[in-house]
């Protein structure tokens, strides 16, 4: 299905596909929780999730722009 909604109160499992290709099969609190990858994480969810590109370095987060 295509309606997220129904797939996440109804399934035992899902199947989350991109351009035909499996991206993360499992339950729906494990793909909503620990997303494999971030096409997972995007698009899976409501409301969607923020992004924000960074690195950890010595155990503090430094965005892109520089701040922690």
């Amino acid at each position: 299905t295509h309606d997220q909604i129904e797939a996440m109160t109804m399934a035992d499992k899902i199947v989350v596909l991109h351009d035909g290709l499996v991206e993360q099969i499992g339950a729906p609190l494990d793909l909503y929780d620990r997303p494999a990858n971030l096409f997972v994480a995007g698009f899976i969810g409501s409301p969607a999730m923020n992004f924000i590109h960074g690195h950890i370095e010595e155990g503090i987060f430094r965005s892109a722009g520089g701040l922690t």
